[in-house]
């Protein structure tokens, strides 16, 4: 295994993609201080997971960005990409050749990839944990690190190698495999603490138990026996319904016969009424017939006046008309003839008096008796009136019943979907309860 290239874009003085190909065997990278040679090993080491900025001469990890400079801007992303030679199989993967790549943003965020797919930081560590790379190891050694490893001590000299002689890795999975254990330990001993708790909790639940499915059971008889109520109360209210429909269709009709005795009886009133108009017309002409009677009757008893002023005259005369008996006798069969004349008159007046006064007092019963039948429709027509606001009130009551009606059929559809869903809402506390 070997590394065959490395490419490098915006980490440290790398602003360009520069890409170094590397064949085997020894490769020297030559040039002026500045230049930036030990970038390039700090790119290598960055790229195999190193986290310690001080590890890559920096004081952040965001100082392995590209800065800029006075002739061009800084960049927002560090990429450095290592490809390495996988042909004798030594990485744990499939591949002939192994990408491992690694960027950093500006904004602190960071990702690796292997193959071009993404991975996390263990990933890159477990591959490269039986090749010597990785960070932790002294397979890159910087500036200063070897007069470190001269004058170490050797307890870190047995460190150093330990990991030449590969003992390295089985101490940190052997260390790995320790805290493994030691977490398994606590949790096994937080499972022991959790089953003695559940022990201790076994009698009460199984007695909660037990009065869970004693009230399921009961839940259950309570809910059948409240969907029987509601279906009874819905029977109920359902033949209430029809007793309210059935009573307001009497209502309607009795209320339409009502309508129609009323508008019968104001025909009636109005032919009464037409009568009544012709009848006055009648006692108008009666009146005007007696009228002119009394006023014969008044010519009358002035010529009967007249005849007795005329008879007192004849009495103071009856001396001269005795002397004159013979010479006025003619004159007096005269007077005779118009004082029988004069009686005649009189008695023909007197019956046409009495006739008026009986057709008067005909048409004055007459009219007492319209006026009566008036009276009498009208109270009729008044009652039925009566009755119709009575068969309107009674319209609106049973309008009323059947809305209460209505309203408590809405409300028992109500309660027996709210019995329903109470039912349901028992019985997955029952059963969240039984879990």
């Amino acid at each position: 295994m070997y590394l065959k290239s490395l490419v490098l874009k915006g980490f440290k003085s790398f602003a360009d993609r520069s890409a170094l190909s590397l064949e085997p065997g020894i490769t020297a990278v030559v040039g002026p201080n500045g230049s930036g040679k030990s970038n390039i090993s700090d790119a290598v080491l960055w790229v195999l997971g190193e986290r310690n900025a001080k590890h890559l001469r920096g004081q952040a990890m965001e100082d392995v960005i590209f800065a800029g400079s006075s002739a061009r801007k800084a960049t927002g992303l560090a990429e450095v990409e290592l490809v390495l030679d996988n042909s004798d199989g030594k990485l744990p993967v499939d591949f002939d050749e192994v990408s491992i790549t690694r960027r950093m943003y500006r904004s602190g965020e960071s990702e690796y990839l292997i193959n071009g797919s993404v991975a996390r930081r263990m990933d890159v560590l477990d591959i490269l944990h039986d090749s010597g790379l990785g960070t932790g190891t002294h397979s890159i050694i910087g500036q200063g690190s070897l007069d470190s490893i001269l004058q170490s001590k050797p307890e870190d000299r047995r460190a150093l190698i330990e990991e030449a002689a590969g003992v390295l890795k089985h101490k940190q999975r052997k260390a790995k495999s320790e805290r493994k254990l030691a977490a398994m330990d606590a949790m096994l001993a937080r499972v022991r603490d959790v089953a003695g708790e559940v022990g201790r909790q076994l009698g009460p639940l199984e007695r909660k138990a037990k009065k869970a499915r004693a009230y399921q059971e009961l839940s259950g008889q309570l809910t059948d026996v409240s969907l029987a109520l509601a279906v009874d109360d819905l029977r109920c209210l359902r033949q209430s319904w029809d007793t309210a429909c059935a009573g307001e269709h009497q209502l309607v009709e009795d209320l339409q016969a009502r309508h129609q005795d009323i508008s019968t009886a104001e025909a009636a009133a109005e032919a009464l009424q037409e009568q009544i108009r012709k009848q006055t017309e009648n006692a108008g002409d009666l009146s005007r017939s007696y009228q002119r009677a009394s006023s014969a009757v008044e010519r009358f008893d002035g010529a009967v006046l007249l005849l007795h002023e005329k008879r007192r005259g004849a009495q103071g005369l009856e001396a001269d008309v005795r002397v004159k008996l013979e010479s006025g006798r003619a004159k007096r069969v005269e007077a005779v003839a118009e004082r029988e004349q004069a009686a005649a008159q009189l008695e023909a007046v007197r019956r046409d008096l009495a006739a008026a006064q009986a057709a008067v007092e005909r048409l004055d019963a007459s009219r007492r008796e319209n006026a009566q039948a008036r009276r009498s429709v009208e109270d009729e027509l008044d009652q039925l009136k009566r009755q119709g606001r009575a068969d309107d009130r009674a319209s609106e009551d049973a309008r009323r019943r059947l809305s209460q009606t209505q309203e408590a059929l809405a409300n028992g559809l109500a309660h027996a979907k709210l019995v329903e869903g109470r039912a349901k809402e028992l019985e997955l506390a029952l059963g969240q309860a039984g879990e």
